[in-house]
């Protein structure tokens, strides 16, 4: 077999710099494993999305991600084009996973950094799905950009708005778990309902419904009263928290998972079951699976899009099935 022409995409401040030295070891691995490889190092936002276009348009098979969620989102923006198709079919995308967070390879069963290099050399492929998110700048102007893991919205855009606020003045040891509890502590802090309007793209309720397409409910109208709505193709965020535990990212959609009149003191009684996913099982909070979801609220709710804070609502958040070709 010939060796697979791959491109690293290394984020070096991922973890407080523990990402390079990962990569560092993993880099003396690679040529045992059959693997003709280039590296780029990332100095500044947007630059991951921009070399893996560039290496796909010139014939890079793989594109690797070697870092966190944050790092594997910018590489996904980079592989599809703004229609959510690959820039070049035929090329794939692996993961070597280090970050802050760093909760997509839960979801898609990666335990450590050999296992990620094995599928890397293998020609194990599976296709994913992405989502699409439309929403609103701070300027109140509309920006699009795709997702692979999840987005939350309220309390999880305000944590994730901490977290990396604080990337520069906590101290490296304060662990990535650590940082987002404290975060969430922070966050609890300004917790406060607004009245939300969701238009629901081919839904069914996860609680009452088996899968089969003939189940689904479509432009569904919902109102909450809530600040903390997920819509996961992955299952976890947050350092390790079990968001939206029934999501499969390779079934065609989204789980959206919504709280209603669910108070600050709610939210922190439940906060050790959100970590295992019981809290779908509180009265106060519903899950369905959608294609789509418009989201609008009476005041405009922080989003953390892949674990970055990025935009507000209005937002509109859409399945693009089987977009990603992975190696897995």
């Amino acid at each position: 077999m010939s060796p697979v022409k791959s491109l690293f995409v290394v984020n070096p401040v991922s973890d407080f710099g523990r990402t390079l030295e990962i990569w560092k070891e993993a880099r003396l691995v690679l040529p045992s494993l059959g693997l003709e490889f280039t590296e780029f190092i990332t100095s500044g936002s947007g630059q991951a999305t921009a070399v893996t276009r560039q290496a796909i348009a010139d014939g890079v098979c793989q594109i690797v991600a070697v870092g966190g969620d944050g790092t594997l989102n910018e590489v996904v923006n980079g592989y599809l084009n703004t229609d959510g198709k690959p820039v070049k079919p035929g090329a794939r995308l692996g993961l070597l996973p280090s970050g802050t967070g760093s909760d997509f390879k839960k979801t898609i069963g990666i335990k450590n950094a050999r296992a990620a290099l094995d599928s890397l050399a293998s020609d194990n492929t599976t296709y994913l799905d992405a989502g699409r998110a439309d929403y609103t700048t701070a300027e109140g102007k509309g920006r699009s950009r795709f997702f692979i893991n999840l987005v939350s919205i309220g309390l999880g855009g305000d944590v994730s708005g901490f977290v990396n606020a604080w990337r520069a003045h906590l101290p490296k040891w304060i662990g990535g778990k650590a940082r987002f509890s404290l975060a969430a502590i922070r966050a609890l802090g300004r917790y406060r309902n607004a009245e939300v309007d969701l238009v629901l793209d081919s839904a069914r309720d996860l609680r009452s419904h088996s899968v089969g397409n003939s189940d689904l409910d479509n432009g569904r109208r919902l109102r909450v009263s809530s600040n903390l709505i997920v819509v996961g193709n992955g299952r976890f965020a947050g350092g390790g928290m079990l968001l939206a535990p029934d999501a499969c990212p390779d079934d065609g959609f989204l789980d959206l998972v919504t709280t209603d009149g669910a108070s600050r003191l709610d939210v922190i009684r439940e906060l050790p079951r959100i970590r295992r996913g019981g809290y779908i099982k509180n009265p106060k909070v519903s899950a369905r699976r959608v294609r789509g979801v418009t989201i609008v609220g009476d005041r405009a709710l922080p989003l953390d899009i892949d674990g970055e804070s990025e935009g507000w609502t209005p937002v509109t958040l859409t399945v693009v099935p089987s977009a990603v070709r992975f190696a897995l």
